[in-house]
């Protein structure tokens, strides 16, 4: 089915993709070849399912492979919708990544979860993940009586970073740890035991994995209750980068779509390069085999490419023996990727090579490339050029250097580069200090270390003591006088600790004395180094809570030293850091684009240079060992042959770096080329004995990428800077985070125990909630909101948490029978930016709406500033959703809790429509002065602000100079 505009707003569509967006039932599987427009039949097929009528937006959800590709996908729809004249409520669509969609179900659907996840749950990522199984480490594993763990790892991080892979593999697989525990094999029956421990704690402490994250929904969809309701919400599914998807994302989204069958995947099986982190290739190519019919189109006209760099990697492709020995379906789906015929370039040698004598002179040769490029303006900016390596690190280690001679090379002519995922964030100067200025005020040194043993920890002392003497330079000029002067002070203070005295303070808090004071007060001034002291911020965080140094003492001084350094410190070094990384601007221009292959997925440039072909490493088997000891277990049989695995994961990887480059594509080496380079190897010309003048013919156009739609919350962005505009800058643009959060915590408790008394009574309307359930309620929260790492309240503050919560239950009990939502989402998109909020309680009956947030806190004074802009905000809400009930709102309501008295904690307000405009010239204001970064405060904000913020003692220092 196409609907009649489709063919008039958008003419360029080709055959195959008009056949792509005209199919609207049942399965469809797209196999998209580079450049080939994927993207716009994604956009465009939305919006024929729209304008036919077929679904409404809030049942239709667009999966991503990045939030970036989620971003542009939702801009690009709107463009189009507007270009169309669609006018229905796109916030409405569901678009993101399997974890971001995962995540939205499981919190709407939270307390249906088994077990229970708490409100705010912490989703772990790749390092606290680790710290998490170090925080529970003997709860999980024993020492055998050989000394190694498990019988398999000698060292205890050996056994936490194989535990870890081990976890993630059964978890990705949906492998039952009741079936390893039952297991001949003592280490696998190990591995179950620990992996149900595992996720025993995990739930404990209100902690989800990536994993889990999705399995937890794939259980959700299981739920016979549940499962049909979800199921039913979503009629139309559309998946992008199939390819890239593992076993438990497959079920997930197959189970999704079960009721109606309309599930659309797009993905190309040639660039699939995740096997790494569990993908598998199977899943598109065996894709039909879950549907009675299943339409397969393929799109294979590529529009980006020049001709000859579409010929080359497409012969290097097809030289490939794709065919299954085994008979079944082949390892490659067969097509032939054309280029665009109403494109075309002037001739010239659009693919050559650079072969280097070493690394120093391959590299030398690339950099005397980008000055050629840019003197005969074949490109009019660096940034038009990208580095793609197997990885970007760079390290004083030269078997680690891998990009250094590159960024070395383009330094010596004079050209920038720009490198964020080097793993240099501790070679920054403002780094350093702070290093410095813990290892002295901890005493990090000398015997103070304990025993050095091993590479690892002697390179962690050589850095450490570089950053001490970095410091003492510093530190020796009069301008550091206010450092040296505060470390001293806090020097003695830490060492004049006796038995039994404690401290209250904590890490962080020296933390912001020490960057408060110059010279560190000057790198907060400058945005790069400030948001590289926020990410300072962040670890300090993480380590506390992972930890469990909430203050210091005499105590645990000796051993919170041991692990922030020869754990903790040690870990991030090894492992490595990425620097902060701008989404608004993610290629500077003046600098050439050095990342990994795998970064520049889904993205092309004018020239694209794939340097050292010949130290591209084999990559075997992610987990390995992992996949050969639980393969027994998996739900299906291994699917490609494990002798080919390395080479069909390097013609991936490869044809995902040649099919980047739009104009030139150039192959760097420093020795011969594995053979299956061949196809697209041999016979190139080398730079730089090509004819220059050839070369010069073509040139790259400077495109300006369209800005993409930045999103600002109501609470988070809009009520924060007009609180202090400085505070905004510093904890949401930068990131840094508070170093205390005791402060949150009775708002939070207060908030999430009101919002499950009305989820109860919204799921269970037949049931009868009486208080002993309540104080379920509230110990669960106050139990997990401890477990993030807040500070505990005193019995009294918590006494008075309760109380509100009570009070307001006793008083507004019958009121609660109306509830129609709570925790409701709401968005309305403006020319410039989104603006989001989320409204705590709808209620209603006939055809009227109310809607209420709530305030833990005491009302205030009838003057405050505040509540204009709430009213502002209320308004605005109640507008969008008098657009998507088709409801009027009778009544906006502020309930402050901190109030004895319901006619005292209530505020009532009519809704007036004409207010919104007025309210919605007043966001644009504070969007604009955020978007330009006007961070001055004009007006001091209240004492009780400045007195819970961690850079008061930073803008004293501001208005002093």
């Amino acid at each position: 089915m196409l609907a009649t505009l489709i063919p008039k707003a958008f003419p360029e569509l080709n055959d195959f993709q008009r056949e792509a967006v005209s199919h609207t039932d049942g399965a469809l599987r797209i196999i998209a070849g580079p450049g080939s427009g994927k993207t716009k039949v994604l956009i465009v097929r939305t919006l024929n399912i729209l304008l036919c009528r077929l679904a409404d937006p809030s049942e239709i959800l667009l999966c991503t492979f990045t939030e970036k590709a989620a971003f542009e996908l939702r801009d690009r729809l709107s463009l189009a919708a507007k270009k169309m004249g669609y006018d229905g409520d796109l916030s409405q669509l569901s678009v993101g990544t399997i974890h971001g969609i995962c995540n939205d179900f499981l919190m709407r659907y939270r307390p249906q979860t088994s077990p229970r996840l708490g409100h705010n749950y912490e989703v772990l990522d790749e390092l606290t993940q680790l710290l998490f199984i170090f925080d529970h480490f003997d709860e999980l594993v024993e020492p055998d009586r050989t000394g190694n763990y498990v019988g398999r790892w000698k060292t205890r991080w050996g056994a936490i970073e194989g535990i870890r892979d081990y976890i993630n593999k059964m978890t990705e697989e949906c492998i039952s740890p009741e079936e390893l525990s039952k297991s001949s094999d003592h280490f696998l029956k190990a591995i179950g035991q620990i992996y149900e421990k595992y996720v025993e704690l995990l739930f404990k402490t209100n902690r989800i994995d990536f994993g889990h994250q999705q399995k937890l929904f794939l259980q959700l969809l299981e739920d016979p209750k549940v499962g049909p309701l979800i199921q039913r919400r979503v009629r139309y599914i559309m998946v992008d980068e199939y390819q890239d998807t593992n076993y438990v994302q497959e079920q997930l989204l197959l189970k999704l779509s079960e009721l109606g069958g309309n599930i659309c995947v797009v993905g190309d099986e040639d660039q699939a390069m995740y096997r790494f982190r569990g993908a598998t290739v199977r899943n598109i190519l065996e894709f039909p085999q879950h549907f009675k019919s299943c339409r397969t189109i393929p799109l294979t006209l590529n529009y980006r490419s020049h001709k000859s760099i579409v010929e080359s990697y497409d012969r290097f492709m097809s030289a490939c023996d794709w065919s299954n020995p085994r008979g079944a379906l082949p390892f490659r789906y067969p097509k032939k990727i054309v280029p665009n015929p109403k494109k075309t370039f002037p001739r010239y040698p659009a693919v050559f090579a650079i072969w280097g004598e070493n690394r120093r002179d391959e590299a030398k040769r690339f950099a005397d490339l980008v000055v050629f490029l840019k003197e005969n303006n074949i490109i009019e900016d660096e940034s038009q050029v990208a580095l793609l390596l197997h990885s970007v690190r760079r390290d004083h280690d030269e078997r680690y250097n891998h990009s250094g001679p590159f960024i070395d090379a383009l330094e010596d002519r004079g050209i920038d580069s720009f490198c964020p995922r080097a793993k240099a964030y501790f070679d920054n100067e403002e780094i350093r200090l702070v290093v410095g200025c813990f290892a002295v005020l901890l005493g990090y040194y000398g015997d103070a270390r304990g025993q050095i043993a091993g590479k690892s920890l002697e390179k962690l002392n050589a850095y450490v003591d570089k950053c001490i003497t970095d410091l003492g330079r510093k530190c020796a000029k009069p301008e550091s006088a206010p450092l040296a002067k505060i470390l001293q002070i806090f020097t003695v203070e830490i060492e004049s600790l006796e038995a039994g005295q404690t401290l209250n303070k904590r890490l962080s808090d020296y933390f912001y004395k020490c960057i408060t004071r110059e010279p560190l007060n000057s790198f907060v001034r400058d945005e790069g180094q400030a948001r590289n002291l926020a990410a300072f911020s962040q670890l300090l965080s993480v380590f506390q809570s992972y930890y469990h140094y909430h203050v210091i003492t005499a105590r645990n001084l000796v051993a919170l030293r041991l692990h922030f350094f020869n754990s903790f410190l040690r870990l991030l070094l090894d492992g490595g850091i990425n620097e902060y990384e701008d989404p608004d601007a993610p290629f500077p221009k003046g600098h050439v684009q050095v990342l990994t292959i795998h970064q520049s997925k889904g993205l092309e440039f004018p020239v694209v240079v794939v340097g050292s072909l010949a130290s591209g490493r084999r990559s075997g088997r992610w987990g390995k060992g992992v996949d050969e000891d639980l393969s027994l277990y998996f739900h299906r049989e291994p699917f490609e042959p494990k002798k080919r695995i390395s080479e069909f994961d390097q013609m991936r990887l490869h044809y995902v770096a040649f099919s980047r480059a739009e104009n030139i594509l150039v192959l760097t080496t420093t020795e011969q080329p594995n053979s299956y380079f061949d196809p697209i190897w041999q016979n190139l010309p080398q730079w730089p004995h090509l004819r220059n003048d050839q070369l010069a013919l073509q040139s790259s156009p400077l495109r300006t990428q369209a800005a993409l739609k930045k999103t600002y919350s109501f609470t988070n962005d809009l009520n924060v800077y007009e609180t202090c505009p400085r505070q905004y800058e510093f904890y949401r643009l930068y990131g840094f985070t508070p170093a205390r959060s005791a402060q949150f915590l009775f708002g939070s408790l207060v908030h999430q125990t009101i919002e499950d008394i009305h989820q109860e009574i919204l799921d269970e309307r037949g049931r009868t909630i009486d208080e002993s359930r309540i104080k379920e309620f509230f110990d669960f929260n106050y139990q997990h909101l401890l477990n993030r790492g807040m500070r505990a309240l005193a019995q009294s503050q918590r006494t008075a948490a309760f109380a509100q919560v009570i009070n307001y239950f006793r008083q507004n009990r019958e009121e609660m029978k109306k509830i129609i939502d709570t925790e409701v989402d709401v968005s309305v998109e403006k020319n410039d930016y989104i603006l989001t909020g989320k409204i705590d309680l709808l209620m209603g009956d006939d055809h009227k709406l109310e809607l209420l947030d709530f305030k833990s806190q005491p009302r205030p004074q009838a003057d405050d500033r505040r509540l204009d802009n709430y009213y502002k905000q209320l308004c605005t809400y109640a507008h969008i959703l008098e657009q998507r009930y088709d409801k009027s709102p009778e009544r906006l309501l502020l309930y402050w809790t901190g109030e004895a008295k319901k006619d005292d904690a209530l505020m009532i307000f009519p809704y007036k429509p004409e207010l919104v405009r007025e309210a919605g010239d007043h966001f644009d204001k504070v969007v604009s002065q955020i978007a330009a970064k006007d961070f001055e405060v004009k007006k001091l904000p209240e004492d009780k602000v400045c007195a819970d913020c961690d850079f008061t003692d930073h803008c004293h220092q501001c208005e002093t100079t």
